[in-house]
């Protein structure tokens, strides 16, 4: 038996062991400290002078420690940080560390071209991580700390009022704004020592809802030492809550990021999302939402040996939801979409789900019933995922396949019988609830209209992201929008890239720019089926039906029908 005096020895060494253990980074884990931008993608880059991020395990202390004077030491905390690029190894000042996080500044003097960086703590040097050093690369930084959604950026009001821009503190067209970032590029002298304030010059251009603006200034911030700034004047004829905006430099474009703008007052509005009156309701604190979506998706997919198959169904979803005010200027909220003939994009790891950054779940009763030319459907709580959630297939088929015959009896076939993705067409339909613990018995009523037709779907097949892409469309109401969203999946880098277009029904076609399509990674093919998906889809635009009910501070109840292929981005 091991005595108490062996036990607390083994206690001691096993504790030693967990202090001391090698810090390890995170695979990707080196990355631009504002957008976040993954390896595998075209900003990824760290560029000369920018602030960046390494993520991994036992790299700091358990509590943070942040550098708060200069010079900017190289060892904070017992970690530091070494980089090597064009057979040149150095150390970087740091910023911050603590044991799941390092921030750090790539010296501007760095060698351009492929490399890594390795983390030490406590005499223990992590395996090196692969990085490449670039000239310039802007990251934005972003309100929920992650390189998405709304934008750090100041309304310029006057010297000493500059408040950040929200959805709640929206700019005006005319105003000048400064936004927040890292990674414009390298400057003169040592950096560590003390800011470095000064334009950077370069070319350089702010894009806004898609438009570009030259910047007044860009370069660094007088407060900090790696850390940009870049200052542009609204332009007009844009407002939205989800305004996107995005900076190029050189032939980089940052991370997609939004701002909100409007003509009147504070609250920002959206045709297709938040009225301002909405918007008044959640400076309270809480915001509660309901939302009902009946949805037909018509799914084209390429496979080889079978051609292209294609299944339809209709499906009816309902979510009752309540934020907190914070959570929801960080996030990309319910409704964020960008105003029309604009476009953004998003990018994630493959495996990481996305969402705003905190909600709470609404009971609305046990579950909810529609009613259609059709005949009713229930739609039912979702198991396992926050209160608030329902959804049902409200009817579907199994796959079209080329060649083969029509089979009697089997939905989605040629010939077969059943309910084929055809409860949700044109004509009146009525959503009801009982009223749960936390929000009462609603009705609401919603009229689909005559069906969109994307025009040329069976045109678009490979996607050059250099040349963009055009889509046509036909039918539908001419109020409606139309929404145009483009998924592509680097499978071998984990990433994931999104883009979203708006557009008005009535324009009838819509062509996605190459600076949208720049940040989306290379579709891959998995037995022969691209990684790659285009979809087109309407929904109504500021004829969607509102639901009043207790406890609840917006009700809407919309249609969205949508098309979509298998699509190579390349």
């Amino acid at each position: 038996m091991v005595g108490i005096t062996g036990k607390l020895t083994l206690l001691s060494v096993a504790a030693a062991a967990f202090v001391y253990a090698q810090p390890s980074i995170d695979s990707g884990g080196v990355l631009n400290a504002a957008s976040y931008a993954l390896p595998g993608l075209a900003n990824s880059g760290i560029a000369q002078g920018s602030m960046f991020i390494v993520f991994g395990r036992n790299m700091g202390p358990a509590a943070i420690q942040i550098v708060d004077r200069f010079p900017l030491p190289t060892t904070l905390a017992g970690t530091s940080v070494r980089y090597t690029s064009g057979g040149v190894t150095s150390d970087c000042p740091m910023i911050y560390s603590v044991a799941g996080q390092v921030a750090a500044l790539m010296p501007s003097n760095a060698q351009i071209g492929a490399g890594n960086v390795a983390v030490t703590f406590n005499g223990q040097t992590s395996a090196p991580s692969p990085m490449t050093v670039v000239k310039s690369s802007l990251g934005i930084f972003t309100r929920n700390q992650a390189g998405s959604g709304p934008a750090i950026v100041q309304n310029v009001n006057s010297e000493l009022d500059r408040p950040t821009n929200a959805l709640i503190d929206a700019a005006r067209p005319g105003q000048v704004m400064i936004l927040w970032g890292t990674g414009l590029g390298p400057v003169t002298g040592n950096e560590s020592a003390g800011v470095l304030p000064g334009d950077l010059g370069g070319e350089i251009e702010v894009l806004i809802g898609g438009r570009s603006v030259k910047p007044t200034y860009a370069g660094r911030s007088g407060c900090c030492a790696g850390i940009d700034q870049v200052v542009f004047t609204v332009p007009a004829g844009i407002e939205g809550c989800y305004v996107p905006v995005a900076v190029r430099t050189g032939a980089v474009i940052s991370n997609y990021t939004s701002i909100s703008i409007t003509s009147t007052g504070k609250n920002c509005s959206d045709p297709t999302g938040f009225s301002a009156a909405d918007l008044e309701k959640a400076r309270s604190g809480n915001f509660r939402v309901g939302s009902v979506v009946l949805s037909r998706i018509n799914v084209k997919q390429s496979v080889p040996g079978l051609g292209t198959l294609e299944i339809k169904t209709d499906v009816g979803s309902a979510s009752f939801i309540r934020f907190d005010l914070n959570s929801l200027l960080a996030s990309s909220g319910e409704a964020a979409l960008p105003p029309y003939g604009s476009c953004t994009i998003a990018t994630a790891k493959s495996e990481s789900p996305s969402g705003p950054s905190s909600i709470a779940g609404l009971d609305a009763g046990a579950s909810l019933t529609v009613n259609g030319p059709k005949g009713s459907k229930t739609l039912t709580k979702t198991a396992g995922t926050i209160p608030g959630i329902y959804t049902a297939i409200l009817s579907s088929g199994t796959p079209s396949i080329p060649g083969i015959p029509g089979l009697p009896g089997i939905p989605g076939l040629p010939g077969g019988g059943g309910s084929s993705g055809d409860y949700l067409d044109p004509g009146s339909y009525t959503i009801t609830g009982p009223g749960g613990t936390d929000v009462g018995a609603f009705s609401a009523r919603l009229t689909i209209p005559s069906l969109l037709t994307w025009s040329n779907q069976d045109a678009i097949n490979d996607v050059t992201r250099s040349q963009g892409v055009t889509v046509n469309w036909t039918g539908g109401s001419p109020n409606d929008y139309v929404y145009i969203i483009g998924t592509s999946v680097a499978q071998s880098a984990k990433v994931t890239g999104t883009f979203t277009c708006l557009e008005r029904a009535s324009v009838g076609r819509f062509a996605v720019p190459a600076a949208v399509l720049a940040n989306l990674p290379a579709s891959e093919s998995i037995q022969g089926v691209s990684t790659g998906n285009l979809i087109v889809g309407s929904s109504p635009a500021g004829e969607a039906a509102r639901f009043t009910a207790s406890n609840l501070d917006i009700g809407v109840a919309v249609y969205a029908m949508a098309s979509s292929k298998s699509v190579n981005f390349k």
